[in-house]
């Protein structure tokens, strides 16, 4: 009779652990269901303001960020990203040249130039390849970086808006 007794009591804790270890389980399995879930819905930052990071910068080649370089416009670059880091992404993405097409934009691999690609490729960075956003600060001067999340991480100097050329009409 006492084995019985034991195999009732011991039998109900295994239960109990079993049980726990399903809801575990369960829990576990629904957290990852809405992390999933999330990730594929996308977290907006648009209403973040920018905030410009210098950890990726190019130094080399023809987009290099150097501020050695003779065509680098200080004064306007400066302006420019002090005006930009008090907008939000959403204000920035709005903005529009004269002709009614965005001012700042996302740049797709295929769109860059054959300088500008074969930058990208040697600066092993392709998990990025669907955030590299443009900035126009002038006509032509552009600059080019990756845009994650609210953060925008510089990579080229584009003074004559070569590394995603308009196409001629």
């Amino acid at each position: 009779m006492q084995n019985c007794h034991h195999k009732r009591k011991y039998g109900r804790i295994l239960w109990k652990f079993i049980d726990m270890a399903d809801k575990k389980t369960k829990r576990a399995k629904t957290i990852a269901s809405l992390k999933h879930t999330v990730k594929e819905q996308g977290y907006s930052t648009d209403g973040k303001k920018v905030i410009w990071l210098f950890d990726m910068i190019d130094r080399s080649g023809k987009f290099a960020f150097d501020l050695n370089r003779d065509d680098f416009l200080y004064r306007e670059v400066m302006e420019k990203m002090i005006d930009y880091s008090n907008m939000t992404w959403a204000e920035i993405k709005k903005q529009t040249h004269d002709i009614g097409k965005s001012k700042h934009h996302l740049l797709s691999l295929d769109m860059l130039s054959k300088d500008a690609f074969d930058r990208f490729k040697i600066m092993r960075i392709e998990e990025y390849e669907d955030s590299i956003f443009s900035f126009a600060l002038q006509n032509r001067l552009r600059i080019v970086g990756i845009r994650e999340n609210e953060y925008f991480h510089v990579l080229w100097y584009d003074p004559n808006h070569q590394v995603c050329p308009s196409k001629k009409r």
